[in-house]
């Protein structure tokens, strides 16, 4: 008894060998394959801190690679850029809570993008530039300063005070609004509010040396105005 398939198999065959006969004789042109170049500067990638979870470091360690890469750029936020400077395999200068380049001045995750650029301006594809994340804390406040220490001010005029947390290496440290009062030696002048990060102080209508104060927690510091006449 025959079966069906030998039939359908020999057809199959047969078709193919005609594909290729036909092919290798045909007369006409047919277009070579042209393999994809890729222009520019790869994606590459990115690495902060050889993957670590969390950092104290504002400017940590990137590891980057590209292929064809000249310049390099860095942002926080994949839109707003730090200006070009050499394509390096590592960089320690990006500072990542800033308010700049697309940064923030917080703890919490934080994300750092870069482009790249060869020497004819070529970019690196646009879509999906590479990134890494990290988890950034504030170190401990260990000191507070009144910005600015020392200014002039004219009889009766306003002038807004800032205060403002250090660490151990004198990075500014975010401070609880809540926790700071203002304080004015012997009364004289007066302020907008007595607690918050800032302040607006009135110079009284004497001139004369003052002297103001802030405080949080267990920390203090003081702050002189030379009140002169108009």
């Amino acid at each position: 008894m025959k079966r069906p398939y030998r039939k359908t198999t020999y057809l199959l065959y047969t078709l193919i060998l005609f594909i290729l006969f036909w092919t290798g004789c045909s007369t006409t042109d047919i277009a070579p394959i042209i393999p994809i170049i890729i222009v520019g500067p790869t994606n590459g990638t990115l690495l902060i801190e050889s993957g670590a979870d969390t950092t104290f470091d504002r400017t940590p360690t990137l590891t980057i690679y590209s292929e064809g890469a000249d310049y390099m750029s860095f942002s926080g936020d994949s839109t707003n850029w730090s200006e070009w400077i050499e394509y390096d395999s590592t960089y320690e200068e990006f500072n990542i809570v800033n308010n700049f380049n697309g940064t923030e001045f917080s703890a919490g995750l934080k994300y750092v993008y870069v482009r790249f650029k060869d020497e004819d301006g070529k970019l690196s594809p646009p879509d999906n530039p590479a990134f890494d994340t990290i988890n950034y804390e504030f170190k401990d406040v260990k000191s507070i300063k009144i910005i600015p220490s020392e200014t002039t001010m004219t009889i009766g005029s306003n002038y807004m005070f800032e205060v403002k947390g250090y660490d151990i290496d004198s990075n500014e440290i975010p401070l609880d609004g809540s926790q700071v009062i203002w304080e004015k030696s012997c009364g004289v002048g007066s302020f907008s509010n007595t607690s918050g990060i800032t302040t607006t102080y009135t110079a009284p209508t004497t001139a004369g040396e003052r002297d103001i104060m802030a405080s949080c927690g267990p920390f203090r510091t003081g702050a002189k105005i030379v009140v002169v006449n108009k």
